[in-house]
């Protein structure tokens, strides 16, 4: 009697240390965890760059065209051409034109677009400093579902905006731009739906402009003359 109650006390003891060392974790808390110890921002945003964004700039919109889309039917802008990470009032948007450089400030370049609408004014960015994440939504490349968080999804915009500026806006600047030259661009910009762009106006005192769309560069280029 005392040997098999022996056994039957060893028995549970075996047993209790086995089911104290199994545990079970949520697959996708693992997944999450690895993602954070593994996530490399700046990895993340040279391969985005590199290797897959080229493949979207195809599908960039004539600004014109999107700045008349804008002023008469912001909707159909949206469908059209906007995109946006989740639920939003603001839409990003891939797109390309030519025009003249009109202004050169520190903020950018003020460059005159002719339309069907008439002449417009938009501001390419060329500061040393790009705020928000008009390359990255307007690609419609980074899904936000990817990431654990949002703070490592705004990290890859920041990453990809100091890839504009480092290698979209500092060489273009090294070559004096000035007014009066031809510009061919292709870039990123953020509108509201609550947004209008004034037409170009000229006055003796330069160039007006009520407001700008902003444009976050992507390829650059100075036109023959």
């Amino acid at each position: 009697m005392r040997k098999v109650l022996k056994y039957a006390v060893l028995v549970v003891i075996v047993a209790f240390l086995m089911y104290s060392g199994i545990y079970f974790e949520d697959l996708q808390e693992v997944r999450q965890l690895r993602q954070e110890k593994t996530f490399d921002p700046v990895g993340y945003a040279r391969d985005f760059w590199d290797n897959k964004l080229a493949g979207a700039l195809d599908g960039a919109a004539d600004v014109g065209e999107l700045i008349e889309l804008f002023n008469m039917n912001m909707a159909e802008a949206i469908r059209r051409y906007g995109k946006a990470p989740g639920v939003s009032r603001v839409y990003a948007y891939l797109l390309q034109g030519e025009g003249t450089i009109v202004a050169v400030g520190e903020d950018g370049l003020q460059v005159s677009i002719a339309g069907r609408a008439g002449e417009s004014v938009v501001l390419i960015e060329t500061g040393l400093y790009i705020p928000g994440n008009a390359v990255r939504d307007a690609s419609g490349l980074v899904d936000v579902s990817e990431f654990s968080d949002t703070m490592k999804f705004n990290e890859v915009s920041s990453e990809i905006n100091k890839i504009v500026v480092k290698e979209v806006i500092g060489p273009f600047l090294g070559a004096k731009c000035e007014a009066g030259m031809k510009i061919k661009f292709i870039g990123a910009s953020q509108v509201s739906q609550e947004h209008v762009f004034g037409q170009l106006t000229v006055d003796s005192s330069g160039v007006k402009e009520s407001q700008l769309l902003k444009i976050v560069p992507i390829k650059l280029e100075l036109k023959e003359p």
